[in-house]
């Protein structure tokens, strides 16, 4: 995204418009909400609301994460089991 300010009469930001603003503020941890905002033509709260978004996503991310590689390992062990079943079965 090209333009580095958006300079906004209402406080409704797109998709892009807010995902460039969370990747400014990760890219800039030392700035202050507020000098962010008026960097974008924004109040300290909506900066202060896409800061909790964006760890409120890492987290919730990283939670998918766990939790997908525990149900793969939870099929493994179903797996294992089925076979042990049809291996007792044959004897």
């Amino acid at each position: 995204m090209s333009n580095p300010t958006m300079k906004r009469d209402t406080y409704f930001l797109t998709k892009a418009e807010r995902a460039f603003i969370i990747q400014y503020i990760m890219d800039n941890p030392n700035l202050t909400q507020e000098q962010i905002g008026d960097h974008f033509g924004v109040a300290k709260s909506t900066i202060s609301n896409l800061k909790k978004e964006s760890r409120d996503r890492a987290y919730f991310e990283k939670e998918i994460l766990r939790l997908t590689n525990q149900l793969t390992k939870a099929a493994d062990n179903i797996f294992k089991l089925q076979n042990e079943i049809l291996r007792l079965k044959r004897k």
